[in-house]
């Protein structure tokens, strides 16, 4: 069975992009208008964090988002077929506009924790590597620097399909060191605590494994809990820490951007940092409303 899928997925992420996208506006039609994907979720989701907008407006955004939807599972499969970076990066598929904030942060700081979410396409965030299109810029991340926090799926067959596929556009795949699963993120941190490292932290999702070490906050007017780990970390080691915004330009095109939370994560409780995080993280929702993954419970507790 896992070798079928994984033989499908190979194959299908060998079709062009464009073919890609034609196949996402048959899948994001299936999803909200004959399969009623969390459809109910998503409306409930929009209404409570646009109190202020009418029905009209609110059906208008829901089905904006899922036509990102269908995109988000295309360009998933379709970023599979991108053995080494050369696809990907003659794709511009993402581009990093900011690489020079990055590398300055990393330079003054003992590491890096970048703070993302979901919003545009989080899937993507493997091929960082690629990302650079400017013939005069540098870019510190390395395959030996550059972290990836994961949650393990449930499915063991889904949690090695997605393994491989995030991995795809790495020079060596197999012994890439900075794939981490949730529950072994902290211990790694501690252990290479000495070395200088960018950690990419997906922080907008409620509390994992139903952990005592969270905060309260108010996001996108609704109260709910939030993870602070990454920024305790970031706090207990002075690391630098951001916001990663990765805004839609167009069908095709995602612009990620590193915002500067603190040069010196020591000087910030964790709190503030979550809190500023989320303030960033509102301010982009507010800009594309359906850029971002309204299907899942971010607001259960």
């Amino acid at each position: 069975m896992k070798f079928l899928v994984k033989l499908v997925m190979r194959l299908l992420s060998m079709l062009p992009l464009r073919v890609h996208y034609c196949l996402a506006d048959i899948v994001s039609w299936l999803a909200e208008k004959v399969l009623r994907y969390r459809v109910h979720e998503t409306t409930v989701n929009l209404a409570r964090s646009f109190p202020e907008k009418k029905y009209g407006e609110l059906k208008k955004i829901r089905h904006e988002f899922y036509r990102h939807f269908g995109e988000i599972l295309a360009e998933t499969v379709w970023f599979g077929g991108c053995r080494a970076n050369g696809r990907l990066h003659a794709s511009r598929l993402v581009e990093i506009t900011n690489p020079e904030e990055l590398n300055r942060m990393y330079d003054c700081a003992p590491g890096v924790m970048v703070l993302m979410s979901h919003a545009g396409n989080w899937e993507l965030i493997g091929g960082s590597l690629s990302y650079i299109y400017k013939d005069d810029a540098e870019f510190r991340a390395t395959e030996q620097n550059f972290c990836v926090v994961y949650l393990r799926q449930s499915s063991r067959l889904w949690d090695s399909i997605l393994r491989d596929n995030r991995r795809a556009p790495l020079e060596d795949p197999e012994n890439y060191p900075g794939y981490l699963e949730a529950r072994n993120a902290v211990r790694y941190v501690y252990e290479h605590r000495h070395e200088k490292k960018i950690y990419n932290f997906i922080t907008d999702q409620a509390p994992y494994f139903k952990a005592p070490d969270y905060m309260k906050v108010n996001f996108m007017h609704q109260d709910c809990t939030s993870m602070r780990g990454a920024a305790a970390l970031a706090a207990k080691f002075g690391m630098a820490v951001c916001f990663m915004s990765m805004q839609s330009a167009g069908r095709g095109h995602y612009k990620i951007k590193y915002v500067p939370i603190s040069d010196d994560a020591s000087l910030m409780t964790p709190e503030d940092i979550m809190k500023e995080y989320y303030r960033l993280l509102q301010a982009d929702i507010e800009q594309q409303p359906w850029n971002y993954l309204w299907t899942h419970r971010r607001w259960k507790y």
